[in-house]
C-alpha cells in the first residue's frame, strides 16, 4: 500500500529547457502587455482629442490620438514590462 504522505520525485527541467521557458514567458507577457498599454493609449487619446477639438469647436483629428498617445503609451508599456520579467526571470534562474 502506497503511502499518500510520500511525494513523487520529479527531475527538475536542465537549465536549458528552464531558460526557454523563461525566454517563452517574456516575450509572451511583453506582447500581451504592449498590446493593453496601445489599447488603454489608444482609448485615453480618443477621448482627449474629441473632448479637446469639442472644447476648440474644431473637427476632431483621430490620427493625433494613435501617433501622439497611444504607440508612446505601447512602447513605454513594452519596455517597462520587458525589463520586469528579464529581472524577474534573472531572479528565477538565481535562486534555483
Amino acid at each position: 500500500m502506497a503511502s499518500a504522505a510520500t511525494p513523487s520525485a520529479k527531475p527538475r527541467p536542465g537549465w536549458f529547457v528552464r531558460c526557454i521557458m523563461l525566454g517563452f514567458r517574456t516575450l509572451l507577457l511583453t506582447l500581451l502587455f504592449t498590446a493593453a498599454g496601445m489599447a488603454v493609449g489608444l482609448f485615453c487619446g480618443i477621448i482627449g482629442t474629441a473632448t479637446l477639438a469639442a472644447i476648440r469647436g474644431e473637427h476632431a483629428n483621430m490620427t493625433n490620438a494613435y501617433w501622439h498617445v497611444a504607440i508612446p503609451t505601447a512602447v513605454v508599456a513594452g519596455t517597462c514590462t520587458f525589463l520586469w520579467n528579464v529581472v524577474q526571470s534573472i531572479k528565477t534562474l538565481i535562486k534555483k
